[in-house]
C-alpha cells in the first residue's frame, strides 16, 4: 500500500513538473503552425499568431485566431513578447528564426506537409513541444477515424479521376497532399497520371488527353481575375465535359481536419448527398 502511495505521489509530482515546464507564452509565425497551435492549447498560452491567421481566405481557423494578437514576424516584435517557444515554417521568417535562436529563444521549425501521415506527425511534434501530448493523440485519432469513415463510404464504388487545374495551368501531382484528399473522396489524381511531380504545370493538351471527371479549381479564381485565369476559360475545357468543383483554398493551404472536410465536400458534390 505504501508503495502505491509513493508511486502515486511521484506520478503527481512528475505531472506538475511537466505542466510547469510547458511553454506558456507561445508565438507562431507561420499560418500552418498557427492552426496546429490553436487546436492544442488554450488561447491564454498564445502570445501571438502570424498576421495571416485571421484571414478567412487562407486560414481554416480564422475565427478562433481573430481575438488573438497577430505579428508580422519581425524579430524585435517577437522578442518584446518574451516568448518561451516560437513556431515557424522552414521556408518562412528564416532570418527572424536565426536571430531568435541567437537570443536563446526556443524555436521549432516545421516544413510543409504532403500527406495525411505528415499532418499527423506534425501534430504530434507540436503537441510534444507545447506539453499537450494527450491532446495531440486525441486530434490524430480523430483524423484517422474521419479518414477511415470517408474511405469506407467510397468502398465498392468505381473511382473517378479528379484533376486540380489552377491559374496558368498549374496542378498538384504525385507527392502532394492532394493525393490523399482525392483518395478520401473516391478519386484518382489525374495530374499524377499525367506525370506531374509535386506542384507544376499541366499542359492543356495533356489535360484533354486524360479526360478527368472533375476539374478541381480554387476560389482564388473568382476573387482575383488575372491573365493566368484566362486559361481556365479556354473553349477546350468547356468541351471536355468535366464537372468543376471549387475547393476553398483555406481547406488545402495547411494540413489538418479541414483537408478531410474538403474531401467530404468533393465526394458529396458527385453523389448529391450531404458530406
Amino acid at each position: 500500500m505504501r508503495r502505491l502511495i509513493v508511486a502515486a505521489c511521484w506520478a503527481l509530482m512528475q505531472a506538475q513538473t511537466q505542466a510547469q515546464a510547458a511553454p506558456q507564452r507561445i508565438v507562431s509565425l507561420n499560418l500552418c503552425t498557427d492552426q496546429i497551435l490553436l487546436q492544442l492549447v488554450a488561447p491564454a498560452r498564445i502570445a501571438a499568431l502570424s498576421w495571416l491567421s485571421a484571414n478567412p481566405e487562407s486560414a481554416a481557423l480564422h475565427r478562433q485566431a481573430s481575438p488573438l494578437r497577430r505579428v508580422r514576424g519581425h524579430a524585435e516584435e517577437v522578442l518584446a513578447l518574451r516568448p518561451d517557444l516560437v513556431l515557424v515554417g522552414t521556408a518562412t521568417t528564416r532570418f527572424t528564426a536565426r536571430l531568435l535562436r541567437e537570443f536563446g529563444v526556443p524555436v521549432l521549425a516545421l516544413p510543409g506537409v504532403d500527406s495525411f501521415a505528415e499532418v499527423q506527425a506534425q501534430i504530434r511534434t507540436v503537441a510534444e513541444a507545447v506539453g499537450e501530448v494527450a491532446a495531440g493523440e486525441s486530434l490524430v485519432a480523430g483524423l484517422r477515424a474521419r479518414q477511415a469513415e470517408l474511405l469506407a463510404q467510397q468502398a465498392g464504388r468505381a473511382r473517378g479521376v479528379a484533376t486540380q487545374y489552377l491559374a496558368g495551368g498549374r496542378s498538384a501531382g504525385a507527392g502532394t497532399i492532394y493525393e490523399d484528399i482525392f483518395a478520401a473522396a473516391g478519386y484518382a489524381n489525374g495530374a499524377t497520371r499525367a506525370g506531374v511531380q509535386r506542384y507544376g504545370p499541366l499542359p492543356l493538351e495533356r489535360l484533354l488527353m486524360e479526360r478527368p471527371d472533375v476539374l478541381v479549381t480554387s476560389d482564388y479564381r473568382r476573387r482575383a481575375p488575372t491573365l493566368g485565369n484566362r486559361l481556365l476559360s479556354h473553349p477546350a475545357l468547356a468541351g471536355l465535359g468535366a464537372r468543376e468543383f471549387v475547393m476553398p483554398a483555406r481547406m488545402t493551404v495547411c494540413g489538418g481536419p479541414w483537408n478531410l472536410e474538403a474531401a467530404a465536400l468533393l465526394a458529396a458534390s458527385s453523389s448529391g448527398s450531404p458530406p
